[in-house]
């Protein structure tokens, strides 16, 4: 008797040990359970963006009834905050301590460069991040093996963007509607994203033949632009380009250009990712340049209308939208790796994201905003293309954003 108590012992901790080892999980009821972790930076000068990630990777899963073949689905939101290190502690919880099996989501790039190192650490997959910075793909790119935990960001690199920028003045100069010296001054936000674009502005617009007067960078979150932009007015600078992604900041240094009266050629990328941006800055956004993220079909302007009466506030296409668009991505994935296995954990699903969906052979194309995203070998940000991700150019007129390139895609002429 005494031996088969042991036995009976012994099965039953080996049954515990499976169990906690093992990649899938269940709930008391015994039904299978998939935990996903979903990055938002709910404090920190990303909260509202955070808000919007949350809400909408809920709604997503809401039209799936958190449902996935015969795994329940359930959401960890993870407040990533605007501190790397906190980030990263956040997430080894969720985890260590909620059971994690895999993680989605996430806005900033420090953190996802934190988050990286996480993921790599307890080997779980990491989905479709949207932290866009150039040094993330850089330091994937120090050991694809170790980091080939962060499956398919989202944002490709921003020498795209770059690019776009100096194709659109290079045909202003061509064409004699912008005249003077080929002179920019880069400024931005002292962060990586912030770097990321700057750096890659002054890269092209230089190899144009373009002269850099200013390169300079400031906290997140600073609203006295007056000395910045006496710097910049001083450098006769005829193009003044750069991001700054917290809205106060943004509606400070346009409203304080317009008192300086700084006549350059405004570009401020990410200004429309906030949905009051016209609120915050009124005619001090006339004439400036950002990117314009937009919808394929009706279901953007269906996610718009769901969203204002869910939160009681207008989405953004560059954020709350986005991150529904990212959501619908991560499901489409789970969906596609269950059909395949028959098994959804961090194994299978880290198998499928390596396998399919960072070779090129999986393609998302249900996307509300773009033609499709894909990856191919190699690289950790999507193909860039009008048939894959692409956002065009537009410019603030009469109080509202309108694309004004490439040629091709253009509603209107670019008032220069």
């Amino acid at each position: 008797m005494k031996k088969l108590s042991k036995i009976l012992v012994i099965l039953l901790t080996l049954s515990l040990i499976l169990s906690a080892c093992g990649g899938g999980s269940s709930s008391d009821s015994g039904e299978k359970v998939l935990k996903i972790a979903v990055g938002c930076s709910l404090t920190g000068t990303g909260a509202k963006a955070g808000t919007a990630f949350e809400e909408a990777t809920k709604m997503a899963f809401e039209d799936i009834d958190y449902k996935i073949g015969d795994y329940a689905i359930e959401l960890i939101t993870v407040d990533l905050t605007d501190d790397p290190e906190k980030g990263a502690l956040a997430l080894e919880q969720a985890i260590v301590k909620d059971g994690a099996q895999v993680a989605m989501q996430g806005w900033f790039t420090t953190i996802a460069m934190s988050t990286m190192d996480v993921a790599a650490k307890y080997q779980i997959p990491y989905l479709f991040n949207y932290g866009a910075g150039q040094a993330l793909d850089e330091k994937w790119e120090t050991d694809p093996e170790k980091y080939s935990y962060y499956i398919g960001k989202m944002y490709p690199t921003t020498d795209f963007i770059a690019m776009e920028y100096r194709d659109l003045f290079d045909a202003a100069f061509a064409s004699g509607q912008l005249t003077g010296e080929k002179t920019i001054a880069v400024y931005g936000e002292d962060t990586d994203w912030g770097h990321s674009l700057g750096d890659n502005l002054v890269r092209y617009f230089s190899e144009a033949g373009y002269e850099v007067v200013y390169n300079e960078y400031f906290a997140a979150g600073t609203t006295d632009m007056y000395a910045i932009l006496a710097k910049i007015q001083s450098s006769g600078a005829n193009i003044v380009a750069g991001t700054i992604n917290t809205p106060a900041s943004a509606a400070a240094f346009l409203k304080q250009a317009r008192e300086v009266g700084l006549e350059s050629q405004i570009v401020c990328h990410s200004l429309n990712e906030n949905a009051d941006w016209y609120e915050l800055c009124g005619d001090a956004a006339e004439g400036v340049y950002d990117q314009l993220p937009g919808y394929i079909d009706e279901r953007g302007a269906e996610f718009e209308d769901r969203w204002m009466e869910r939160m009681g506030y207008a989405a953004s296409v560059a954020c709350e939208s986005v991150a529904y668009d990212c959501a619908l991505c991560t499901i489409q994935m789970l969906q596609d790796c269950y059909e395949m296995y028959g098994v959804l954990d961090s194994e299978t699903i880290y198998k499928f994201g390596c396998e399919e969906v960072q070779t090129g052979n999986w393609i998302f194309d249900n996307s509300i905003m773009q033609a499709a995203y894909r990856w191919e070998s190699g690289r950790l940000s999507p193909v860039v293309g009008e048939d894959a991700f692409y956002y065009p150019l537009g410019q603030v007129q009469n109080g509202e954003f309108v694309t004004v390139w490439p040629e091709s895609r253009a509603v209107t002429n670019a008032i220069f």
